[in-house]
């Protein structure tokens, strides 16, 4: 609604608002479309609904596409970088559409790249959590496990929504770009933190136990008089 505004209406309810009148109610018939010079070109014309439309499609088709893709190089990448790289590109698309917005781009291409590559790196996401999950986790849990894990769609829908919502009528393009750093931070935590593999773990602590019985078996000998 952002990119294609009733300018009248947005007109009129400026006006009652620095009048401290009550503010008009939204008009019962569609507003004319030659009457739209407010709204966000490309998507100022009548047309806008197919635009808008265009891009939704090419986002679906590339996350389609793409899902197909990640499952098969999920399984044969490192999970935690191939996870982050997802990540991180996700973020970088995410913001690029809401720099859109801060440098007064109005491509309809340029919006249609970004989703089409958003859509492809976002598609990182579930096959490489659900290896990862797959390796921690027997058949057992799983299904408790992934349970859990999918409520991450309904918290993220959530806190999408608030997000992009506190700013959509005053600048646009924060909707976006905000939820891109957040996105692309948590890449970093993610590349920081994540264990792949339980075999890791184990690993990390034999290598660390046998750092300190040698470092033991050398004080031993210092405290005997004996050298290495």
């Amino acid at each position: 609604s952002e990119l294609h505004r009733n300018c009248s209406l947005v007109s009129e309810l400026a006006t009652a608002v620095s009048s401290g009148g009550p503010a008009p109610s939204p008009p019962s018939t569609p507003p004319d479309p030659a009457g739209v010079d407010c709204s966000w070109k490309p998507f100022d014309g009548s047309h806008y609904k197919q635009l808008l439309g265009a891009m939704d499609y090419s986002f679906l088709c590339a996350y389609a596409v793409g899902m197909y893709l990640s499952g098969i190089m999920g399984e044969r990448l490192p999970i935690r970088l191939y996870l982050t790289a997802g990540m991180l590109a996700s973020g970088l698309f995410t913001c690029l559409f809401g720099l859109g917005y801060v440098y007064n781009v109005h491509s309809l291409s340029f919006y249609v790249v970004v989703q089409v590559a958003n859509g492809l790196v976002q598609t990182t996401g579930w096959p490489s959590v659900v290896t990862c999950i797959g390796n921690w986790f027997g058949k057992g849990r799983r299904g408790l496990i992934m349970g859990l894990w999918n409520s991450h769609t309904s918290v993220g829908n959530i806190l999408g929504s608030l997000i992009a919502g506190y700013w959509v009528s005053s600048n646009w393009g924060l909707s976006f770009i905000v939820p891109g750093i957040i996105i692309a931070v948590m890449g970093v935590v993610c590349f920081l933190f994540l264990i792949e593999h339980p075999n890791d773990l184990k690993r990390m602590h034999l290598q660390s136990s046998a750092a300190d019985r040698k470092l033991d078996k050398r004080s031993w000998k210092s405290l005997n008089g004996h050298s290495d």
